[in-house]
């Protein structure tokens, strides 16, 4: 279940075959999901909703054979008390050659280190001798989000690195019959979004095409950890407050009634932007800037707080030259070599600011929607709601303004 089949499809623009990120040409995701503590389940069992999980996504902009090469990319920080490894590089050098991976706070560095062997494994799978290695030398990206809510078990919370090598190992584009799990799969897997069950959604925009000129696709997945109750909107309507009021007009007094808009505060958002149109760092800048617009149409003035991490990355899969010297003869530092890159008309880019939108409002969703059966935490009282969607659809049906 998606948020389409909940009567809403955000924006306008024409979806990808899978509405995933995976519909990006090239791009490739693995997941792994794993129980956070041994008594998970049996606190699971107790609460009726499944037990406090962990987790990790990894994400290529190529295929495994070719992600050592490199490919535009930029970052947007909304707020920036988070992570994103790998920032100054893409800050430097305008492109990254290394996997991306989404995870937990306590989980950063062992994810880096999988990361790390990963490509390293890839070089010695190539051949690569030491000065070819370092001369292909990137940083991991990785970002983080802390699930604490649901995991206050903190030292439970970091993933082994058995987790990470299993994740490596299972990356698949779409057309090796990769997918995207949402809600709490993945570096979703414990979070937290506007008061109910968050974690991974994905969503996807084409641009061009039937609308003039080559087709191309914008691809979004988001990690959702932010945000409460009482600022969740949907196509408009006030969701969050309706259900809210609702709570309240049931159970009057009852300390259950909303216990979702206390467990969650400010938290973090993830969001990774992918495309196969030619754009270089500074439309990719703009690009992953406006991804804010498609997060407030949810959140609205519930975006950005001091406490919250959101940090948004676009990169660009479009053909790129090696960034090495070719010529026998060529000493770094010394000799100059060009490359000729093809590269978006500024007069183009509005389509793909509101692609970029669209797929991440709709990511979020699909994030809330994804997670809708909730989750007990690992300190055996906790329980956070997922979203009611049958409410919410009849909500929608019911206050949704039809243009």
């Amino acid at each position: 279940m998606r948020i389409r089949d909940l009567g809403y499809s955000p924006g306008a623009q024409p979806t990808g075959r899978t509405n995933s990120i995976l519909d990006v040409p090239g791009v490739g995701v693995s997941q792994v999901t794993v129980l956070t503590r041994d008594d998970a389940a049996e606190i699971a069992q107790k609460h009726g909703k499944p037990g406090a999980r962990k987790g990790l996504t990894v994400l290529l902009p190529r295929p495994v054979d070719k992600c050592h090469l490199p490919s535009y990319a930029a970052t947007h920080v909304f707020n920036g008390n988070g992570l994103l490894t790998g920032m100054p590089q893409i800050a430097d050098w305008g492109f990254i050659n290394m996997p991306i991976v989404l995870t937990n706070s306590c989980s950063v560095g062992v994810c880096y280190d999988g990361a790390q062997d990963f490509m390293l494994d890839l070089h010695e799978k190539r051949g690569a001798d030491l000065r070819e290695i370092s001369r292909n030398y990137g940083t991991p990206v990785v970002g983080e989000t802390a699930d604490w809510w649901i995991n206050s078990d903190l030292k439970a919370t970091k993933i082994k690195s058995e987790h990470v090598d299993e994740c490596f190992r299972n990356i698949k584009t779409a057309e090796q019959g990769g997918q995207v799990l949402e809600g709490s799969h993945g570096g979703g897997a414990g979070m937290t979004c506007n008061g109910y069950k968050g974690g991974t959604g994905t969503a996807s925009r084409l641009v061009g095409g039937d609308f003039g000129g080559t087709e191309y696709v914008v691809g979004v997945l988001v990690q959702t950890n932010y945000a409460r109750q009482t600022d969740l909107h949907i196509a408009g309507v006030p969701i969050g407050p309706l259900l809210i009021k609702e709570q309240q007009d049931q159970v009057s007094g009852d300390k259950k009634a909303g216990v979702a808009a206390g467990r969650t505060e400010a938290g973090s958002l993830l969001v990774v932007i992918m495309t196969n149109a030619p754009l270089l760092p500074h439309q990719l800048d703009r690009l992953a800037r406006h991804a804010t617009v498609g997060v407030a149409q949810v959140s609205g003035y519930g975006v950005g707080r001091t406490f919250s991490g959101d940090i948004f990355l676009a990169v660009s899969t479009a053909e790129h030259e090696v960034e090495q010297l070719r010529g026998k003869e060529g000493q770094i530092g010394f000799t100059t070599e060009t490359y000729s890159s093809q590269v978006l008309k500024n007069e183009s880019i509005d389509a793909y600011f509101t692609a970029a939108a669209e797929a991440t409002e709709e990511a979020i969703l699909n994030s809330m929607v994804g997670a809708r059966e909730g989750m007990a935490g690992t300190d055996g009282t906790t329980v956070l709601e997922g979203l009611p969607v049958d409410r919410v659809k009849d909500l929608l049906a019911k206050y949704r303004v039809q243009v």
